[in-house]
């Protein structure tokens, strides 16, 4: 089989040197793209029995120039020959952190992900060799097979193929004549044996947990989810790092009153402690598991006044914060409370809210919704002045109208949106779980859903949480986490806080024309 690789013309974004951004789904050959492409399909042989080509525009326009010339030919629009998918892009050209995935995928790393949700080595190369054997099976040996994609998605082809020729220009073509197949079939091989000693590794570890049946069978379940987007191998073993770890001690233990079981782990959070605890206690919890994670202030001496008032049992752990184990260390907790009960789990920064929580107990307002799992929208409470000024008292306003939800597979609902994205231009997943009735299988994969997935579909959207983000005392903190890189994907987020505040420190939140004060919130869901 006679195969030639094509690649797309000189196009839009080609100019502008986006590696990644929306634009490029919709990018167009330039005039001087178009010149390229038809001097080159002069080169072309008289005969191309079929064209494949990348689902683009830039693509297909340079596949429809040779389509006039072969107007016979059969076309197919092959989705697994698009461009690399690079997950959300920052925006900036020559982006450094999609460069350093990209030189740790060239050195051997299978699943280090571009970007957000981007798609690692193992995706990229598991599609293409997909792609080829379904070529290979479905032309006959004499025939011409014309492929137009993208450079890297040719790149990637000719490494598998063991084709060694440079990187194609723009617009321009290669011809390989009686193509061997058999490095396919070795590498087909090769990304077989990779999954299966990743899914051993993963079940092993599973297998060593002491955890009871049922959250084993799921837990195992998701190891057996190979190169899921959502369990990275970071983020598994890091969760199964959390429900073993012996560092995690109860310093005071209580006996708890039947009903909910309010579980939160708080570092430094001495500024809101008092007003969420009162809060919480307003609104009915009684019982408390409450865990200190490396606190250096009076957060713990304040929350201990309240021990008289409600039940509260004392925890800490002295590891590091990683986003990832602190889903396990709370799936710990569960499993240490057991199944059969009602859990609330919110964080230090977080007043659950629902309708007339103001006049009616949580319990109340259970018994009239009869839900076992509650769904929340994270609202982000800010004051009228710049950010990280003012008060605790001058933090009383959210934003009206400028959320918005999209469904997707594991979240059900997934909710974005609010001041964050109007001001730093990002889209934080903003929805939770936070009430749950444990039966003992539920996982707490992330802190925005559950698996199994269709806990996040049944869950009822019903409550918000206030979120106190930006009080004054969280900008060092929040620089902290930037520097350290302890949250998600290295604290981009933060580091976003960051980048944009120094820029242009006396940003506020605040916007006559959207921001309301937290009493005015509608709860019409």
């Amino acid at each position: 089989m006679n195969i030639i690789f094509m690649r797309h013309g000189e196009a839009t974004d080609n100019i502008k040197e986006l590696i990644s951004d929306k634009e490029i789904y919709w990018s167009v050959l330039t005039e001087k793209g178009k010149e390229t492409v038809l001097e080159s399909i002069k080169s072309l042989p008289d005969s191309i029995d079929k064209i494949y080509v990348s689902p683009f525009p830039r693509t297909i326009e340079t596949a429809h120039f040779v389509f006039e010339k072969h107007p016979t030919t059969e076309v197919v629009i092959e989705k697994r020959l698009h461009e690399i998918y690079y997950g959300k892009y920052s925006g900036q050209k020559n982006n450094e952190d999609l460069d350093q995935t990209r030189i740790m995928q060239i050195e051997g790393d299978y699943f280090v992900r571009f970007g957000e949700y981007g798609e690692n080595k193992y995706d990229i190369e598991t599609r293409l060799c997909d792609f080829l054997n379904d070529v290979y099976a479905h032309n006959f040996k004499n025939n011409t097979i014309l492929i137009v994609s993208h450079g890297s998605i040719t790149s990637y082809m000719k490494r598998i193929l063991k084709i060694k020729s440079p990187h194609i220009k723009t617009g321009k073509i290669e011809e390989f004549v009686d193509v061997d197949f058999s490095p396919l079939f070795k590498h087909l091989t090769f990304l077989k044996s990779i999954k299966s000693k990743h899914i051993k590794e993963r079940i092993q570890m599973v297998k060593d947990l002491n955890i009871n049946n049922n959250l084993k069978k799921n837990i195992m379940k998701m190891a057996k989810d190979f190169n899921n987007i959502e369990f990275s191998e970071d983020y598994f073993v890091n969760f199964l790092d959390g429900i073993k770890t012996s560092n995690l001690a109860q310093i005071k233990k209580q006996k708890f009153d039947d009903g909910i079981i309010l579980i939160c782990f708080y570092n430094n959070f001495e500024p809101l402690a008092k007003k969420w605890m009162n809060h919480y206690i307003n609104i009915g919890i009684k019982n408390f598991v409450l865990v200190d994670n490396n606190s250096t202030d009076k957060s713990t001496n304040i929350l201990k006044k309240y021990e008289k008032k409600v039940n509260i049992s004392f925890w800490k752990i002295n590891e590091t914060y990683n986003c990832y184990k602190m889903c396990g260390w709370k799936q710990q907790i569960l499993e240490y409370y057991g199944s059969g009960k009602k859990y609330l789990i919110v964080d230090s920064d977080e007043l659950f809210i629902y309708k007339n929580h103001q006049k009616i107990s949580f319990t109340d307002f259970l018994a009239k919704t009869k839900v076992s799992f509650i769904k929340s929208l994270m609202l982000d409470v800010y004051t009228n002045k710049n950010i990280y000024a003012g008060k605790l008292d001058d933090f009383k306003f959210v934003d009206r109208g400028t959320y918005r939800k999209t469904s997707t597979v594991p979240y059900g609902q997934r909710f974005y949106g609010g001041p964050r994205a109007r001001i730093f231009e990002i889209s934080p997943s903003l929805q939770k779980i936070p009430f749950i009735s444990y039966s003992g299988s539920e996982v707490l994969a992330n802190d925005h859903y559950y698996y199994p997935w269709n806990i996040n579909k049944k869950s009822k959207y019903c409550s918000y949480l206030l979120h106190y983000k930006f009080l004054p005392e969280d900008k060092e903190k929040y620089d902290t986490f930037a520097k350290d890189e302890r949250h998600w994907n290295n604290s981009r987020e933060y580091k976003t806080y960051q980048n944009v505040l120094s820029k242009t420190p006396k940003t506020s939140f605040y916007d006559k024309n959207i921001s309301i004060p937290i009493d005015k919130i509608d709860f019409k869901f």
